[in-house]
Order: C-alpha cells, then sequence, then structure tokens
C-alpha cells in the first residue's frame, strides 16, 4: 500500500512532539506551596471615582453618537442627490 512511510514520519513527529510537551510541563507544577507569599487585594475605587468614570463614558458616548448620526444624514444626502442627479438627466 502506498503512503505508509509518510503516515509513518508523521507518528513518529506527533511522538516526538508529545515527549517534548511532556518534557516542558514537567518543572511546571509544585506539590510545595510557599506560605510566605501574601495576597494583596488590589485597589477598589472609591464612589467618586465610578461616578466620574461613568459621567466620562456618557459624555464619550453622546459624542460618538452625534459623530455616527451626522456622518449618516451626510451620506444619505450625498446618496438622494446623487440618485436625484441621475434621474434628471
Amino acid at each position: 500500500m502506498g503512503g505508509e512511510g509518510s503516515m509513518l514520519a508523521a507518528m513518529a513527529s506527533l511522538k516526538a512532539n508529545r515527549a517534548l510537551k511532556n518534557k516542558r510541563n514537567k518543572g511546571k507544577f509544585s506539590l510545595v506551596s510557599s506560605t510566605d507569599e501574601k495576597w494583596v487585594d488590589p485597589k477598589q475605587p472609591t464612589f467618586e471615582q465610578l461616578m466620574e468614570i461613568r459621567t466620562r463614558i456618557r459624555k464619550e458616548e453622546k459624542v460618538r453618537r452625534r459623530k455616527t448620526i451626522l456622518i449618516t444624514i451626510i451620506a444619505l444626502t450625498c446618496i438622494v442627490g446623487g440618485i436625484l442627479y441621475m434621474m434628471s438627466l
């Protein structure tokens, strides 16, 4: 049968890759844990900071929405104007 050599090569390659992967992962996991490490709680924002972020995001969204509406109106005006111009020819 044809193709046996290529399949053997593929199987050997997969076996070699699997061996390399196992070798790489051996040193990552340790059953010994350090008790000297301290877990640090990340800073929690204050209520004022949350309100400031909220108002900033709302302002940015309002500006973005206005730009989108303006660009849409301009594009539609150009399209309708182009269609009317083509129909008048």
